[in-house]
């Protein structure tokens, strides 16, 4: 009897010992597996859009700038008004230019009255000379009386001369008083707008022959507007002429307005300065970040829309219908060996110093963008080949099925998640009853 019982005890503390066995290997393998987020590959619509920011302006507007210098005696606009082109649109001072023109009137008028006295005097000479070499040719004269009467009417003609050339000098220098006296009348040189007046009556100017000729006012055509917006140098490859775009400026908030690429800069322009800043410094801006000018030619323009507004727009480069899609950030990049094997994230680290990656010699690895799909309790790395980025999706050409189960988080998980690690999905949160 006590056999026996030493036998069912013993039994009992063996089926114990083994149940504790596995359930702490059980516990340790869980505790060894990574927590993923997961979710199915699936077909979706896909839109690519680069955001730029910058402002609203007129397509065509002018800088009306002083032409001569002097002060304002009168402004005729007021800002905002519409005008035609060729209207008056501000008088500068014109009393000095006005004496400019009497004066080189008069000295036109005088050099006129010296030129028909020298052809007068051509006149005389002129026949002098021809009764003096009809009298030579009758021997009536010597020849230092001919040769006398030659040189006189050569000299004469000289003179003339000389009095035609004075006269078209002058002439050039009066017409040149009268351009500058009519340039102190400003006028409109098309119909548009003033959008900008910065110059009040009675300031000073600066004429168009300085280095720096004074702006009075501006004129824009209101009538197509646009939107210069920056963007980014790793976008602007993927930015063509005619694509589609929406624009929102900020003073017209819920407005979205239509527009379409009609000009791409050409030239790199450092964030936060102009393209002639740029330029000037081209030696020492090889890393800082790069913008390129995009415009985009505003359809429909509301009427409440003014130059100037901050903007920001909305450029569709792409869009693909019905695609095999997945979330951007189910997509990493893992190094593979020689043999395609994948290299661990932390297998084999690049030697930093600072910001500066230290040369080991070593060959360096090919990098592959891949997805991590589930199979069974496993997370396998597969090599994917990618097309278009939409807002949260990025589309898969080669290398995932649809309905394919992959790894989609957490983004922290993903750095790390090494190929053929053993995985256990996390939990969804329940919804708080409200």
């Amino acid at each position: 009897m006590a056999s026996r019982r030493t036998r069912i005890v013993a039994v009992v503390v063996g089926a114990v010992l083994i149940a504790g066995v596995v359930t702490a290997s059980i516990v340790k393998d869980q505790s060894r597996r990574v927590l993923v987020q997961t979710g199915k590959a699936g077909r979706r619509d896909l839109v690519s859009i680069v955001s730029a920011s910058g402002e609203v302006r007129p397509k065509r507007y002018v800088d009306i700038g002083a032409n001569v210098s002097g002060r304002i005696v009168k402004l005729s606009v007021k800002e905002g008004e519409r005008v035609r082109k060729g209207q008056v649109l501000a008088q500068i001072e014109s009393e000095r230019y006005q004496a400019g023109v009497r004066q080189t009137e008069a000295a036109v008028a005088s050099a006129r009255a010296d030129l028909d006295r020298a052809a007068a005097d051509l006149q005389v000479s002129r026949l002098a000379f021809e009764r003096a070499k009809k009298m030579h040719d009758e021997r009536l004269v010597s020849d230092q009386e001919f040769d006398r009467a030659e040189a006189e009417m050569k000299m004469k003609a000289a003179a003339v001369e000389s009095s035609r050339r004075r006269v078209a000098q002058l002439q050039a220098q009066h017409d040149s008083n009268l351009d500058d006296l009519s340039k102190t009348v400003v006028v409109s040189p098309m119909d548009g707008a003033i959008t900008s007046l910065p110059k009040e009556e009675g300031e000073v100017v600066i004429g168009a022959q300085s280095f720096n000729p004074t702006v009075i006012m501006t004129v824009a055509d209101l009538s197509v507007m646009e939107a210069e917006v920056m963007v980014d140098e790793t976008d602007i490859r993927s930015v063509k002429l005619g694509q589609a775009a929406e624009v929102r400026v900020d003073a017209l908030m819920g407005v979205k307005i239509k527009g379409e690429v009609t000009e791409i800069g050409s030239s790199a322009v450092v964030r936060g300065q102009t393209a002639a800043q740029t330029s000037s410094n081209a030696g020492n801006t090889g890393d800082q970040a790069k913008d390129f000018k995009v415009t985009v030619t505003l359809k429909d323009p509301p009427g409440d829309l003014r130059p100037g507004l901050n903007a920001s727009a909305d450029i569709t480069t792409a869009r693909r219908e019905n695609v095999l899609a997945v979330p951007i950030q189910a997509v990493v990049v893992r190094q593979l060996d020689k043999s395609g094997k994948v290299v661990e994230p932390d297998a084999s680290p690049t030697p930093q110093s600072g910001n500066t990656t230290t040369d080991t010699g070593k060959t360096r690895l090919e990098e592959q963008d891949g997805i991590f799909v589930v199979e069974k309790d496993k997370a396998l790395f597969r090599r994917v080949k990618t097309g278009v980025m939409g807002e949260t999706d990025v589309e898969v050409l080669d290398g995932l099925k649809e309905g394919d189960q992959i790894v989609t988080g957490s983004f922290k998980t993903l750095r790390s998640l090494k190929d053929q690690s053993k995985i256990k999905l996390e939990k969804k949160k329940k919804e708080s009853a409200t």
